[in-house]
């Protein structure tokens, strides 16, 4: 995996809402890192969320020869930084993400801020990924994900909607700080919190009233081809990881006892999301 500028910017923004002094993060999947000293001095002179501290340290890492992902991590303010990856590299824990890793290797370890930067999509096993970021992550911890979205053909087993990620967190009560479509080098676009349902639209064939359609060729023109989805999660509440069922489908359900009784409604209510229920009275 590539630790890159897209992945930069947003650890920042994630540190700057972590209110420990010296909060630890952990990388599902080993980094090599792909930024330079000339991102480094941009990143300095134009990102004004960055303190003083931050600019000092960040500015002794351009100077430098070279930099590992784990010294970026510290220079913007974590005491600490691990990765997790099967293949060991740059001292990585050397445990299989496919498997539940609190019950395989017994690691219980708890970490302010959790990143799945271009990992996820790698790995079969969904249920045990998203799982084991649940089970790294504090309580009140940051969760970090970068994954592929549009035309990334045969890049992993998996590219991500962002109803995914609605009904995640409306399964285990996660506070969704920010989604954004983005291109590896940084540049985002983002809706305002009052907006955010237009993501979970279901854009459907033959209709030209989508907004996120919309949306999405605005980023084909601004971003690229190859567009990232970019989302920040807090954790809320330290109760065990819940699979979610897809918002539309919950009011389908809504007069049995099931595991989703006490799911948000997540995507359920954006546009073109209809229950199948409500497909049948029509």
């Amino acid at each position: 995996m590539t630790f890159n500028p897209v992945a930069a910017l947003n650890v920042i923004e994630c540190r700057n809402v972590i209110s420990s002094n010296n909060p630890k993060a952990v990388d599902l999947g080993s980094q090599t890192s792909s930024i330079n000293d000339i991102f480094i001095k941009n990143l300095v002179d134009n990102n004004k969320t960055i303190n003083s501290i931050q600019k000092k340290n960040l500015n002794n890492l351009s100077s430098s020869q070279s930099f590992t992902t784990e010294d970026y991590f510290k220079s913007v303010g974590f005491k600490e930084y691990k990765s997790i990856d099967i293949n060991g590299a740059y001292n990585s824990l050397q445990f299989d993400l496919n498997k539940n890793i609190l019950e395989t290797y017994s690691y219980s370890e708890k970490y302010d801020l959790v990143i799945n930067n271009g990992t996820g999509e790698h790995v079969f096993n969904q249920y045990a990924l998203f799982l084991n970021f649940h089970n790294l992550t504090k309580l009140n911890g940051i969760m970090l994900n970068i994954l592929p979205f549009i035309d990334w053909i045969n890049h992993g087993f998996y590219n991500f909607n962002p109803i995914f990620f609605a009904d995640l967190a409306a399964s285990n009560n996660y506070q969704i700080i920010k989604i954004s479509l983005a291109n590896r080098n940084g540049s985002e676009l983002r809706l305002n919190d009052e907006n955010l349902s237009i993501l979970f639209e279901q854009i459907k064939p033959n209709r030209n009233d989508s907004k996120f359609e919309k949306m999405i060729d605005i980023a084909k023109t601004k971003l690229g081809r190859n567009i990232l989805l970019v989302v920040i999660t807090r954790k809320l509440s330290d109760k065990i990881f819940k699979i979610p069922l897809q918002g539309k489908y919950l009011s389908d359900v809504s007069n049995f006892k099931t595991d989703y009784n006490s799911q948000e409604s997540g995507s359920a209510m954006a546009a073109n999301q209809i229950a199948d229920n409500n497909k049948r009275d029509n």
